[in-house]
């Protein structure tokens, strides 16, 4: 992700404070969370929890109530620091902070009995930049990614590893058999490719797309589109919609940054 300004910190604050993220595994994956780092601080101790969601402005976890965990921290007055680290990509080291809040409510996780509970967090300030630039920066992503359904990108020999890709390559798999093809280019609803003329018997059948990348990103998607090259006898285009459910939030993050490279040189 880029490095911001202190101003654009603060639009992203302004714009995206109030939306909850739920912290799936792809959300996990795009951020470079580490979970092991997680816990939360309070009256001198610290016990570890679960990031299940979070905003800007208020955060749910999961954690563990034992031992008069509740009444402790009532004690404390329900003041409580919460502890969160990132990974640095290529680096063995990771960015954490802390985030004052309070806790408000608990619920149960999985059932009444259980000590595992719900513990929802009220942040009693803004969180630390690193953090409004994760979530903003992912969000935006998302949010423009679907706006951007005009755009599309030739894949070339100069651009492909500035978009997180390895290679040009693709392996198409179609009723578990996998197929060589070569990628062209992308747009927000799909892609375009080159591949064996097998790939004529395929068209609507649906295909997971793995592409040769830093992510080993894989895209469920639906072959749509079948033309000949004229010229060619032993390949043919492809053009496969993807299926936005299965979009990995750290694909749509590399094109935004593609994206905004791009227009900044511009």
């Amino acid at each position: 992700m880029a490095i911001l300004t202190g101003f654009q910190i603060s639009r992203l604050y302004d714009l995206y404070k109030d939306i909850d993220i739920t912290f799936t595994k792809d959300i996990v994956s795009a951020t470079l969370f580490s979970h092991k780092e997680t816990y939360l601080r309070f009256g001198g101790t610290q016990r570890k929890c679960l990031l299940y969601s979070t905003s800007m402005k208020k955060g749910r976890i999961i954690i563990n109530v034992g031992d008069n965990f509740a009444t402790k921290v009532k004690e404390a007055g329900s003041t409580v620091s919460l502890r969160l680290a990132f990974n640095i990509p290529g680096k063995n080291d990771i960015i954490s902070f802390f985030i004052n809040a309070k806790i408000t409510e608990y619920n149960a996780y999985t059932n009444e009995e259980s000590d595992l509970k719900y513990a929802f967090l009220t942040y009693t300030q803004r969180p630390p930049d690193d953090f409004i630039t994760t979530l903003g920066q992912l969000l935006e992503a998302n949010i423009n990614f679907q706006k951007r359904q005009d755009f599309r990108i030739i894949i070339n020999n100069n651009n492909y590893l500035t978009l997180g890709f390895t290679s040009r390559d693709l392996s198409l798999v179609i009723e578990n058999i996998p197929r060589k093809a070569i990628l062209l280019d992308i747009s927000a609803s799909g892609i375009m490719a080159i591949g064996v003329k097998a790939f004529k018997f395929h068209l609507n059948k649906e295909v997971l797309i793995k592409f040769s990348s830093i992510n080993e990103w894989e895209i469920k998607g639906q072959i749509v589109r079948l033309e000949d090259i004229a010229g060619r006898n032993d390949v043919i285009l492809i053009g496969i919609k993807l299926l936005p459910e299965s979009i990995p939030v750290s694909f749509k993050i590399s094109i935004e940054d593609y994206l905004k490279s791009v227009k900044n040189k511009e």
